[in-house]
């Protein structure tokens, strides 16, 4: 980091406060939970499902590109891992095990804390206040969600995405943007964007946003041309041939960084990118999300929005030169947010996720209006500079913040005891851990908790015989026939896998948690979009549907007639084909798997928790 804005004392500090943001969560889970392993207390404790990324820097440290989790199946394809965001997990997880996620998790807040100090240290404020409003911006997510009283979808938006430690987006992906707005200030303020430093740094950036979250690549990469399009005017075509040779490396060195993944997107399998949600898309298609995108932008709140802040970055320019350097990127940032999604629908032939799109919108526009908040608090700093550079002061908000971030955590924890799953899962785990007789590589399981799932596959078990579909590179057929196998080790009938792929309504959508696991996006129903452009649904369903946003990405609905297929397939797969899986886990309350009937001459019972019951085959089983 640049010396001449922060020094050994100030890092200290920084990295004090990540720990007292850091350490309480911990702290709580090893006090509540005192008899979890290490690998299911980090795998309990992750963030909105951040778990379910893990497989990838587990697979990346042993340089693992074609999961099957089958030794029975072979593939020809790669699995696209997004290693931009995960080699750092792989490289630690591979030095020192489990444990390297924990500490990411302090390393992540402290890059973090240290980015935004940067930041508003370039406005000139104190060491003091920079820290105080990176520490705001940091808890901004947990202060708004708890004061949305009225359940604005924007405030939930950046709440959820903007940052927290969700594994690897936000926690990781999420500070190459906040890294590239430093980078690109620092390069504004400088005026030395073409410097051979930071032509590389920013080819480096770009790279590994690339290969870890496109949305955020492509709207980084909108913003540098929207930059020097508005910054150099006239002068652009002159700056780029008088440094073409540096900006001709620069791409080259991007080119090598973002090549690799390349290469994984373009020979993993079809079935693998459809889970993923990847969507081809007509003339037709692209004029339909255009004009629908469009009606979106000009809703009365946003062009009131437009309004006041094209009124205030006028004022500003006019006003106060040194401010509007420092807010130009900012706004540069809203801008590019807003165009991305645009400027992507015409140019490219495939879609995927486009609501990430929509997410970055919502955080390009807090954080635009964050830094103007803070700009008119620089003004008013300086009218009554005794009072609010007073360091008591300050420091005073910083610890109030702390103590109402911990205090969540705390509330968190407490609510967590009821938590019966997790419960559940401690005991199973432990038991099984314990079991001399269980030899995990050459141990299959039949678990539906993903959890579990993931558990046992950092355990090294090389058999899963259902698995997420994204965590390997079966095909669509196959993950069927899993589930068929399944369901008849379990002597569950026709009509109760039936009602486990049936559509089911929650909410604003269409969704089946239970076979989405499985198959994703390839089921994904809006407005837009549904599988095999079908329109064989139950009416009801289909008017839904068809009123449901295109960004409702995650809406999941099968057309009857796949429905149909699944139901003939189950009557008329080989049935003379069984499964023998050593361990068995079910949720004793689920609507189908309750109904399970486990032959008990080949399986003892051993654990049956509130929740979850355990069995094992009874070669393995200590007590038989």
């Amino acid at each position: 980091m640049n010396k001449a804005l922060i020094n050994k004392n100030n890092l200290l500090i920084i990295i004090s406060i990540s720990f007292l943001f850091f350490f309480l969560k911990w702290t709580l889970s090893f006090y509540f939970y005192s008899s979890e392993n290490l690998l299911i207390k980090i795998i309990n404790d992750s963030v909105m499902g951040g778990f379910s990324y893990f497989h990838h820097f587990k697979a990346l440290s042993n340089l693992e590109f074609s999961s099957l989790y089958n030794p029975d199946l072979k593939t020809e394809y790669l699995l696209p891992l997004p290693y931009g965001a995960v080699f750092i997990h792989a490289l630690l997880f591979k030095l020192i095990g489990i444990k390297s996620v924990i500490l990411l998790e302090l390393i992540s807040i402290f890059i973090f804390l240290t980015i935004f100090y940067l930041i508003f240290k370039k406005i000139k404020f104190s060491n003091t206040l920079s820290l105080l409003f990176a520490i705001i911006l940091f808890s901004l997510p947990n202060i708004l969600f708890l004061v949305d009283s009225f359940g604005i979808p924007e405030i939930r938006t950046f709440s959820e995405n903007f940052y927290n430690l969700r594994f690897p987006r936000p926690l990781v992906a999420n500070l190459f943007y906040f890294l590239f707005i430093y980078l690109l200030l620092s390069a504004h303020y400088n005026c030395d964007l073409f410097k051979t430093k930071n032509l590389l740094l920013f080819a480096f950036l770009l790279g590994i946003t690339f290969s870890s979250f496109f949305f955020i690549f492509f709207n980084q990469f909108i913003t540098l041309i929207f930059y020097l399009i508005f910054n150099y005017k006239k002068k652009i075509f002159y700056i780029i041939k008088s440094n073409f040779i540096k900006i001709f490396f620069s791409l080259i060195f991007f080119l090598l960084i973002i090549l690799p993944f390349i290469f994984l997107l373009t020979n993993t399998s079809d079935d693998y990118m459809e889970r993923l949600g990847l969507i081809r898309i007509s003339i037709e298609d692209k004029v339909f999300l255009l004009n629908y995108y469009f009606v979106k932008l000009v809703r009365l709140k946003l062009l009131i929005i437009y309004f006041l802040l094209i009124i205030y970055f006028f004022f500003i320019k006019k006003k106060n030169y040194e401010n509007y350097k420092f807010i130009f990127i900012f706004y540069l940032l809203f801008i590019s947010s807003i165009a991305s999604p645009l400027l992507f629908v015409i140019f490219s032939n495939k879609i995927a996720y486009l609501y990430h799109f929509n997410n970055n919108v919502v955080i390009s526009l807090v954080l635009l209006i964050f830094m103007l908040v803070v700009l008119n608090f620089k003004l008013f700093v300086k009218k009554f500079s005794s009072m609010l550079n007073n360091k008591y002061i300050t420091w005073s908000f910083i610890f109030l913040i702390l103590i109402v971030q911990n205090y969540a955590s705390y509330v968190q924890y407490s609510e967590s005891q009821k938590d019966v799953y997790r419960l559940d899962r401690t005991k199973i785990t432990v038991l099984l851990s314990e079991n001399k007789l269980i030899n995990f590589p050459k141990t299959s399981f039949l678990v539906f908790d993903e959890k579990l799932m993931t558990w046992a596959i950092f355990k090294n078990s090389k058999t899963l015989h259902v698995v997420d579909g994204t965590y390997a590179l079966r095909d669509n057929s196959q993950i069927e026939n899993d589930l068929i196998y399944a369901f008849r080790f379990l002597n569950l009938p026709k009509n109760e896998f039936n009602n486990f792929i049936q559509n089911k309504q929650e909410g604003y959508r269409f969704i089946n948690h239970d076979l989405r696991l499985y198959f994703w996006q390839r089921y994904q129903a809006n407005s837009f979009y549904k599988f095999k452009n079908s329109s064989d649904f139950d009416k009801d369903v289909l008017t839904f549907l068809n009123n449901l946003s295109p960004f409702y990405a995650h809406s999941f609905a099968l057309p009857n007639f796949e429905i149909n297929r699944l139901i003939n397939k189950f009557e008329n797969t080989n049935k003379t084909k069984k499964i023998n899986p050593s361990i068995v886990i079910l949720d004793k309350e689920h609507d189908v798997f309750k109904k399970s009937i486990i032959n008990d001459n080949l399986y003892c019972k051993a654990f049956s928790g509130r929740k979850l019951d355990l069995y094992i085959i009874k070669s393995l089983c200590t007590h038989s």
